[in-house]
């Protein structure tokens, strides 16, 4: 587990020492210090290394009942019952790099490359609208230097999308690590969260992966969620590529950045993506971490208590079953869509390369159908905050002192309304209606209100109502 990283000055906050340290405990705690570090992290207080590592080497069920509870009423306290949905949108496969465990490699002759023009774009994200989508982030790979004229034309056309009903209200992106004057770009392109994913902070691990390119850059990977707030950018996502690096390491490290960006900026991270690799066609590569399902719902739950304040996303590329489990370990958003998954819907025709990936199955209605049926969850499309200026350190305060979960609660139930009276099957819209009465029930008297007045509005025809 060795690493060069803490010699850089730039990047001292990646501590390796420290890490590989604090995951020598072998030990599990007492009952009574498992208690003491969850009502750490209800009070919306970020945990040390020593705590999480605490957490991890927990050996009695009924502690990790306790640990997992925890995280689903730390997410509640933070963010309501409700789910955020997203749609990724893939918008071009060519990229200079050489991730081995990536279908978009460089050299990889499989595939066949695609670059959607802003026409395509624009399509894609109708076809998304329609499904009831308001929320996407385009997702490509890293070519050599930045095309700013291409993204902003996509940008504008997906912003500019709108049928009457439907409309495209907020566009985030999960690009390569850029330079400042490219965050400048897409800050003036209205872009809201920008994700970088440093796919693992190991080192060793991370160079075996991506042995060229530019994405080869270690340091440049690490710096990105820097230059980017330095840029101007409001909100950043990290991310994990679960599997690439031992996962304990990398939750540990993940810690540590967000702690590294909440003192120097004050932001800290608006989320953090956690996605296992899923090997594509193309790739010879055997990944090195495997993560069983247990650990990672585990890891699910013990990023929720570790940042408390940030945002848990995850994937309907994960099994059903497991993406579910992690609606109740502490998620808070979903990725989904007609076009989230880039490799499950690609037919390896004999002979033939491997189509650019247009679909899955899927479909947005049968997620909210689950929220509604199984999780009881809140299903939520709203995105008042970055337009309404609650981004940076002012969202990560508002969370952190329960203003956020205030505002969801109303805001989320007139997203979802907007979506049963214009998207839903009947049968979905009949159990949202009898979701929303429920949850209304619940309400204390200023909130209960204030949700009713914007379901009157979204059920008299108005559209983007939120408080």
């Amino acid at each position: 587990m060795s690493s060069n990283s803490s010699s850089k000055n730039s990047h001292a906050w990646l501590n390796a020492g420290a890490i590989e340290t604090a995951l020598g405990r072998e030990s599990a705690p007492e009952t009574s210090v498992i208690r003491d570090i969850l009502d750490k992290s209800l009070a919306m207080e970020p945990l040390g290394l020593d705590e999480i590592v605490a957490l991890m080497r927990v050996k009695k069920p009924e502690d990790w009942v306790l640990i997992m509870g925890t995280a689903d009423l730390l997410k509640q306290k933070a963010y309501g019952d409700r789910i955020v949905l997203t749609a990724p949108l893939h918008i071009a496969n060519d990229c200079a790099s050489e991730c081995l465990y990536c279908s978009a490699h460089k050299s990889n002759d499989t595939v066949k490359r695609k670059r959607l023009s802003p026409y395509d774009v624009k399509e894609a994200g109708t076809k998304l609208m329609r499904q009831g989508h308001k929320r996407i982030v385009v997702s490509a790979g890293q070519e050599e230097t930045f095309d700013a004229e291409y993204y902003a034309e996509i940008i504008e056309a997906l912003h500019h999308i709108f049928d009457g009903i439907g409309e495209i209200r907020q566009v985030n992106t999960n690009l390569g690590a850029l330079d400042g004057a490219d965050y400048e770009v897409l800050k003036n392109l209205d872009t809201g969260t920008v994700n970088i994913f440093q796919e693992t902070y190991h080192e060793s691990c991370y160079r075996r992966a991506h042995p060229k390119g530019p994405k080869s850059d270690f340091f440049k990977r690490l710096e990105a969620p820097d230059v980017a707030l330095k840029a101007g950018m409001k909100d950043v996502g990290l991310g994990l590529a679960l599997g690439l690096g031992p996962w304990e390491y990398d939750l540990l490290a993940l810690s540590l950045h967000a702690s590294h960006l909440t003192q120097e900026y004050g932001a800290g991270n608006k989320n953090v993506n956690l996605h296992r690799i899923r090997l594509a066609p193309g790739c010879n590569f055997e990944v090195p971490h495997p993560l069983n399902n247990r650990d990672f719902i585990h890891c699910v739950a013990l990023v929720r208590l570790a940042i408390p304040y940030s945002g848990i996303v995850l994937s309907t590329r994960e099994p059903e079953g497991l993406w579910r489990e992690g609606c109740n370990a502490g998620c808070s958003q979903i990725l989904t869509g007609s076009l989230a998954n880039p490799y499950e819907s690609w037919i390896n025709a004999p002979g033939e390369k491997i189509p650019f990936p247009l679909g899955e199955d899927c479909h947005l209605d049968e997620v909210v159908r689950f929220l509604l049926e199984e999780a009881k969850n809140l299903p939520s499309f709203c995105s008042a905050c970055p337009r309404l200026g609650r981004s940076g350190s002012e969202f990560r305060q508002l969370v952190c002192n329960g203003g956020i979960k205030d505002q969801c609660g109303p805001n989320s139930m007139a997203s979802f309304m907007e979506f049963l009276l214009n998207y839903a099957t009947p049968y979905t819209r009949k159990l949202g209606e009898k979701l929303i009465s429920e949850k209304l029930e619940k309400l204390d008297e200023h909130e209960r209100r204030a949700s009713e007045k914007l379901l009157q509005k979204v059920r008299s025809g108005r559209m983007d109502e939120f408080i």
